[in-house]
C-alpha cells in the first residue's frame, strides 16, 4: 500500500512542478511582452517638435518624452532653460504648458547629467 501512496505523491509533485513551470513561461512572455512594448513606446517617443515657445521665450526645440510631456530648450530673461513638463490642450485645442513640471539652467542640467549614472544604478536596484 505505501507504494500507491507513494505514486500519488510523485504525481502530484510532478503535476506541481509542471503547474509552476507553466506559471513561469507565462510570466517570462508577459515580460517579455512588456518590454517589446516598452521599446516601442521609447522609439516613438523621440520626436522632435520645432515649435515657438511661449511669453517671453525664444524658437526652441521640444522632444516628446511621453503622452503630453516634453523637454523643451529654450530661454528666459536671456539665460538658457531646460523644461521638463506636463503640457495639456485647450478648448481652442491649443497644446499649452501645465503647472505640472521644472525648468532647470543650464548648471543645473549639468549636475542631473552628471549624476545619471548613480541614478540609473539606484532605479536598477527596483
Amino acid at each position: 500500500m505505501p507504494k500507491g501512496k507513494d505514486v500519488v505523491g510523485v504525481s502530484s509533485l510532478e503535476s506541481d512542478q509542471k503547474e509552476k513551470d507553466g506559471k513561469e513561461k507565462k510570466r517570462k512572455k508577459e515580460a517579455a511582452l512588456k518590454a517589446e512594448k516598452k521599446l516601442k513606446a521609447e522609439a516613438s517617443s523621440s520626436k522632435v517638435i520645432e515649435t515657438p515657445v511661449g511669453q517671453g521665450g525664444e524658437e526652441g526645440a521640444m522632444f516628446q518624452i511621453g503622452y503630453m510631456r516634453y523637454v523643451r530648450v529654450s530661454s528666459f530673461k536671456g539665460k538658457g532653460l531646460v523644461d521638463i513638463r506636463e503640457f495639456y490642450t485647450d478648448k481652442d485645442g491649443d497644446v499649452k504648458p501645465g503647472r505640472k513640471g521644472i525648468a532647470l539652467s543650464a548648471e543645473q542640467w549639468n549636475q542631473l547629467k552628471e549624476i545619471i549614472p548613480e541614478v540609473d544604478a539606484a532605479v536598477e536596484k527596483f
